[in-house]
């Protein structure tokens, strides 16, 4: 239970664009083929990652920057920013723009590039400090999500039907660029840094640090399953198909309490991924930091432009560069042959 709990409350805080936007809009698209690319994006591969991720904060006793500056200096760092800019700049594109904007639309009723604009400024505003009581509530209504979903299960007819083994494990209905895709949007980020961190927090109790990610990336990638499994139950389609169902299953009037929490998940999602890309190009730069989050707010605004295939493809690109990265610095530290960083 001590490595469990830990574990469950990391997984909560992952739970991001991806999960409640991005795969259930997936599932909509391509069907049955969206469970072995769960369990192949979050339980194995997704697992390895996050696995290899604590293994450096449990082998150096540091955070992922210090590691990186004390393996290649400078260097290591500018480099480490420019990786994880690589998929933190599109997937804030993808949830803070696409996803939320779409959502706002409908929501608002007003044009798709006034909701974007107006969801990347409200982040940035955050970012920078201002208003933290609507972050400090929206962090809290977040937390709503898990008790409707459950409602949803139960309500749902024949929620608990067994999913097929061939569709969770046969490799024909993968979509390998979504694969890659959602293993950088996890990779990538402040996704990295938290589980490094873990690891690293964890580095006195030996493997727990390691134990702890690869179980929390676990329980995400069941948690995301679940949300497809209802898409697909419900019938949901489109660019937020949970919202579809919900307005099924709970009617209009709460239907959009509901979406209410996808804002929120999809806000608390943008606001520190602001603060990373923010603090990533300070460093390239050079600017101070109010300059790199408006820089970086105009990047990802200007990324929400794009389609969803094409940013799904650019995060498929980088999301396999980052995991090369992530894997140079594990050979890095093990061939280093030190237990800590001296």
């Amino acid at each position: 239970m001590g490595v469990i709990l830990p574990a469950l409350s990391l997984a909560l805080v992952h739970i991001a664009g991806d999960n409640v936007a991005v795969v259930p809009a997936m599932a909509s698209l391509i069907g049955q083929g969206i469970y072995s690319t769960v369990v192949l994006a979050y339980m194995i591969f997704g697992s390895i990652v996050a696995g290899t991720s604590a293994w450096i904060g449990t082998k150096s006793g540091h955070e992922l920057t210090a590691v990186v500056k004390r393996l290649f200096g400078i260097r290591g760092k500018i480099l480490l920013a420019l990786a994880i800019l690589a998929v933190s700049l599109p997937a804030s594109a993808l949830t803070g723009g696409y996803f939320a904007g779409q959502l706002l639309e409908h929501l608002t009723g007003l044009p798709y590039v006034v909701t974007v604009a107006c969801c990347i400024m409200v982040c940035c505003l955050l970012a920078a400090g201002y208003g933290r009581e609507l972050l400090i509530i929206s962090n809290y209504a977040a937390l709503l999500l898990i008790p409707a979903i459950g409602v949803m299960v139960f309500m749902l007819p024949d929620t608990f039907t067994t999913i097929s083994f061939t569709n969770l494990l046969s490799l024909d209905y993968s979509g390998w660029a979504l694969v890659l895709a959602l293993i950088g949007y996890n990779a990538g980020g402040m996704h990295s840094v938290l589980v490094v961190e873990a690891g690293t927090y964890f580095a006195h109790k030996n493997y727990a640090g390691i134990y702890l990610a690869v179980l929390a990336k676990f329980f995400e990638g069941l948690f995301t399953l679940l949300l497809a499994h209802i898409v697909l139950l419900g019938g949901g389609y489109g660019f937020m198909p949970l919202s579809i169902v919900a307005n099924q299953v709970f009617g209009s009037w709460l239907a959009a309490g509901f979406n209410s929490i996808l804002v929120c998940i999809l806000l608390n999602t943008m606001v520190p991924a602001m603060l990373v890309n923010a603090k990533q190009l300070s460093i390239i730069t050079r600017v101070h930091f109010s300059s790199a989050l408006a820089l970086a707010g105009l990047l990802v605004w200007c990324g929400s432009l794009f389609s969803l295939e094409l940013i799904l493809m650019i995060m498929s690109v980088t999301g396999l560069l980052m995991i090369v990265f992530i894997g140079w610095i594990a050979y890095f530290l093990h061939k280093q042959g030190d237990n800590k960083l001296q």
